[in-house]
């Protein structure tokens, strides 16, 4: 299908409509940060016009952009609501989507659109947006939730901001959103049938989204790519264990909740008491920070953690680099995280929470634990350091299914039989 990263093509060139999560190009969530390379790379084998919707200022030069034709709708209000102003702002481009063999939507907000699109049509499933106005499935932010309705999702709205208490300004702009997205998960699920393919980064969105109603059949997954930036040669087979100066644990993310960092700082406490010497670096901000930092000082490991807040996307293989054991703690089941393959690309060992597919993204790499059992991941610590070359040695094989080449072979692939579903209306 390719050639070998020259972006030699030979199968047909299609010109396809791709519609990224945001703004590529610019600093934000892993999903941003995928939909800008996946731009960068399919663009040397297909003709790309980007469609961007965002309320975000568009910041040039944009990726790929002596490749690629972009179509902005920048600084679009956030009221009534956000995401129903984007949806807007995209279904004003119809016509012009209409003259594309494929069109393809990165983001998950988009699919009551593509549902009424005349040519085919993919959209991404990497988020639980579609399903959920929290975009979480998390009922009462604590157990995973069966699916949407109406006062159920208002009830959980309400619950998970009680629970979780962030001030009155943080809750309030979340609860507003939350509440608008109500009506979009219902159209959304209404007009799922009306797309002819989905793409799904893990295995388990094949199931949960058909467990709602989505047709499993159309569903392909297709994972993250690793970001090159990410990739380090391997480093040398030796377990830190030996060396005199502690064990680095590094975890990336937002201080958040649903990430529960909570459990690292606890288990970085069990783990010195057992006698280990281990330090923590935690790279990110949140609403969490202060309540964390209190957590570290009351447990008396406030001297082995480093605070790094947050840390630009272009220095995060250099910290990554500088760990001995990567940490993701979150209990949510993720769509995938990206922060898997940075660490996987980096040859850093993996301590994971067993939630989603985090078992096969991390596979041989690293150890899984039950969410929210700090006693557990000190257990998984120990049983990484004692087989820690082993899993290192691991890595090199298991990281080469999520390489650029080879995934990007596989999207190819899928925009191939997409493209083939109808015929295309000509302009």
């Amino acid at each position: 299908m390719t050639g070998p990263n020259t972006g030699e093509v030979t199968g047909e060139r299609l010109d396809v409509g791709f519609v990224p999560v945001e703004c590529p190009g610019a600093d934000g969530t892993g999903a941003v940060h995928t939909s800008t390379l996946l731009i960068e790379h399919l663009s040397w084998y297909h003709d790309l016009t980007v469609y961007v919707t965002t309320q975000w200022e568009a910041e040039r030069p944009l990726p790929a952009d002596d490749r690629v034709e972009y179509v902005i709708n920048d600084g679009l209000s956030s009221l009534p609501h956000p995401l129903s102003e984007k949806v807007k702002a995209l279904e004003t481009e119809t016509e012009a989507l209409e003259r594309h063999d494929l069109v393809h939507s990165y983001s998950s907000a988009f699919i009551p659109v593509l549902a009424d699109l005349e040519v085919p049509t993919l959209s991404t499933l990497n988020s639980y947006l579609p399903v959920c106005p929290k975009a979480d499935m998390l009922y009462h932010g604590e157990e995973k939730c069966s699916g949407p309705g109406r006062a159920k999702c208002l009830r959980c709205i309400v619950s998970t901001a009680a629970g979780r208490w962030q001030g009155v300004d943080s809750e309030l702009r979340s609860g507003y959103v939350s509440v608008g997205s109500i009506p979009f998960v219902e159209r959304s699920m209404a007009a799922a049938s009306g797309v002819d393919a989905y793409h799904a980064l893990s295995p388990h969105l094949v199931r949960d989204y058909g467990a709602l109603g989505f047709p499993e059949d159309r569903i392909t997954v297709i994972p993250h790519f690793y970001d090159e930036r990410f990739f380090s040669p391997v480093r040398e087979y030796t377990n830190p264990i030996y060396r005199e100066e502690p064990i680095s644990l590094l975890t990336v993310g937002a201080l958040s909740d649903i990430k529960d960092v909570d459990t690292v700082i606890e288990a970085l406490a069990e783990s010195r008491a057992r006698g280990h010497d281990v330090e923590l670096r935690v790279a990110g901000k949140g609403g969490r920070e202060e309540s964390l930092r209190s957590l570290a000082d009351d447990l008396g490991v406030a001297d082995a953690i480093e605070w790094l807040g947050y840390v630009d996307h272009a220095r995060l293989p250099d910290v990554y680099d500088e760990a001995d054991v990567f940490v993701y703690s979150g209990i949510l089941d993720e769509p995938f995280g990206r922060v898997m393959l940075e660490a996987l690309a980096s040859h850093t060992p993996i301590l994971t929470s067993d939630v989603g597919s985090m078992r096969e993204i991390v596979g041989p790499a690293g150890e899984v634990y039950q969410p929210g059992n700090p006693v557990g991941l000190a257990d998984a610590f120990e049983t990484l350091m004692s087989e820690y070359v082993a899993h290192q040695r691991a890595i090199p094989d298991h990281v080469r299914g999520f390489s650029p080449d080879v995934v990007i072979d596989s999207y190819l692939a899928l925009y191939e039989e997409v493209a083939a579903l109808r015929t295309t209306v000509s302009p």
